[in-house]
């Protein structure tokens, strides 16, 4: 399989062919995966960040079994189903007003792609349409689509060749004063207001794990009302549960205009994501229909399985309480891993509920760390320079545990060679 993989599959961010530290999954159950040689790993990184409730959930499959067996889904555009009408609901419940109105689209990128376009649309109908500017953070990571990638441009050769125009990326949370970062958007603001139609942040900066001070997210909420500016959170990675609240903006009561969320909506079990939005946003949409409203959409925006699985997953989110396993897991994460401290070569151990950071003196040592992390029989996620874990918030005290010895021996070994 190997081989013909090779041969005709095109993997996902890497211009390589399949190598030796390929894993072929072949099943998975709880925190854990098996490949095709039957080799047991735990999951520490929830596949793509994505597998929030782990594997083998049987109510989320048999959620979306019995609705694809009566409707697998119909064109929002013209109609509509009970499960997306069902779970629009839901999401008003889970973020309370003003944030009452939910777009679906069918990946993180396609939202904040759909994003980007109501913030600009919006400022259009309303007679301001050289207000175009998207305001975004560096080390952010927004997506791969066109414009969700001008957020946060891959740092290659070519990017200046390939990214949109109209974005604007500024200093990011990876400076320790924020206070002067509150400053850079302000003078920038100040220059451009006019031509700004958003700011986009992720609260906690998925990439690396870097966490946004509730004190800088309502300064820039206030900065962001004074100039006029739409301020949209992409909580794709970090919304429902995996910072130890339901939403990452929670832990502070700072709310956007658009709130982005995706991964963990569906856990990994089918492809959604969605944009919910202020009734304010929504109804300069309403109340200009003459200008042909948002004219977006896909084929299969709001999936009637989709949005089954979607129920399901904050079923089990809230009954379970898995915002705080999160939390207590993190923490216990966190403190597991302070030793990693003393040694020359980590940097810094930083994160906020499951999504922890260990950041390295070398992209090349965090080579060998997750290496060394596999060869054990944990996969983790490297980013550059930083090992990055976000085990399923369904993970145990015992599981936490043994990421955390297996860390820190990988570690010690590394700073030792």
């Amino acid at each position: 399989m190997l081989a013909l993989d090779a041969e005709h599959l095109w993997h996902p961010w890497s211009p390589t062919r399949v190598n030796p530290d390929t894993v072929l999954a072949v099943s998975g159950e709880g925190c854990r995966v098996t490949d095709a040689d039957g080799r047991d790993f735990l999951d520490a990184k929830s596949s793509g960040f994505n597998a929030t409730l782990g594997y083998g959930r049987t109510e989320i499959v048999e959620a979306v079994t019995d609705q694809l067996s009566r409707l697998m889904t119909y064109d929002l555009g013209e109609g509509s189903t009970l499960p997306a009408v069902a779970l629009a609901r839901r999401m008003a419940d889970l973020t309370g007003p003003p944030l009452t109105r939910t777009y679906f689209c069918n990946s993180g990128s396609e939202g904040v792609e759909a994003a980007v376009r109501i913030s600009r649309f919006y400022h259009a109908v309303r007679g301001f349409p050289g207000r175009f500017g998207i305001v975004s953070l560096h080390g952010g990571y927004h997506g791969s689509t066109m414009g969700a990638s001008a957020c946060a441009p891959a740092p290659t050769p070519i990017s200046s060749l390939v990214t949109a125009p109209g974005f604007t990326v500024l200093s990011g949370p990876e400076r320790p004063d924020h206070r002067s970062l509150l400053a850079e958007v302000e003078r920038h603001l100040t220059e451009h207001g006019d031509q700004t139609a958003a700011v986009i942040v992720e609260p906690v900066q998925a990439r690396f794990a870097r966490v946004l001070p509730d004190t800088f997210l309502r300064e820039l909420r206030d900065l962001c009302d004074r100039r006029g500016v739409l301020l949209i959170f992409d909580e794709v990675t970090t919304g429902f549960g995996r910072t130890g609240r339901m939403f990452a903006w929670q832990h502070g009561g700072t709310r956007p205009d658009i709130l982005i969320t995706g991964k963990g909506l569906t856990a990994g079990y089918m492809s959604l994501s969605a944009v919910t939005t202020t009734g304010e946003v929504f109804d300069a949409f309403d109340r200009n229909k003459s200008q042909a409203g948002f004219v977006h959409g896909h084929t299969h925006s709001g999936h009637a399985a989709a949005c089954a699985a979607g129920l399901a997953v904050i079923d089990i989110l809230e009954t379970e309480d898995l915002a705080g396993n999160a939390r207590d897991r993190g923490r216990q994460l966190l403190t597991g891993l302070e030793p990693a401290r003393s040694l020359s070569s980590v940097r810094e151990t930083r994160g906020l509920g499951l999504l922890v950071a260990v950041e390295l003196d070398s992209s090349a040592r965090a080579s060998g760390v997750r290496r060394r992390m596999k060869d054990d029989g944990v996969l983790v996620r490297r980013v550059g320079p930083a090992i990055i874990l976000a085990p399923p918030l369904t993970v145990r005290s015992v599981e936490i545990e043994e990421i955390t010895v297996k860390l820190l021996a990988a570690l010690e070994t590394e700073n030792a060679a």
